[in-house]
């Protein structure tokens, strides 16, 4: 959802269009497999009504489904990085999906990871809730 209705996703994805159209075919996919699921009927519902983007690609029937491959970002602490991903069912659900991204060890991007975890630490370790009474 987060993709189609948050001001800044256009920002974050260097190929906006590709990711939703990704996104829009692999949930039609999802959808062949149980086209009566009540989660999956509320989300597209609520984006046909929010989303004029996605209205207009799922009016396609594009149907994809889930894969490897690369995605890059634009984030706004370390600027660009491109990141390998892969897609794995989670065994137990139905239909649900795990995505594991990650970088190449010595890489530019890998480094931009590394920086993202210790500013993760570095904030958790001042915030209140981690501080000692």
């Amino acid at each position: 959802m987060r993709l189609f209705l948050h001001p800044a996703a256009r920002d974050l994805f260097e190929e906006w269009g590709n990711q939703v159209r990704g996104c829009v075919a692999r949930l039609r996919a999802l959808a062949g497999t149980d086209p009566d699921a009540p989660d999956l009927v509320q989300l597209v519902g609520e984006l046909l009504l929010k989303s004029p983007d996605f209205a207009r690609l799922w009016e396609r029937y594009e149907v994809k489904g889930h894969r490897q491959g690369r995605k890059t970002f634009h984030h706004p602490e370390v600027g660009t990085l491109t990141l390998g991903y892969q897609s794995m069912l989670l065994e137990g659900t139905l239909g649900q999906r795990m995505n594991a991204y990650y970088a190449q060890p010595a890489a530019p991007d890998h480094d931009a990871m590394v920086l993202l975890d210790l500013a993760i630490h570095e904030r958790a370790a001042g915030s209140p809730a981690s501080q000692p009474h």
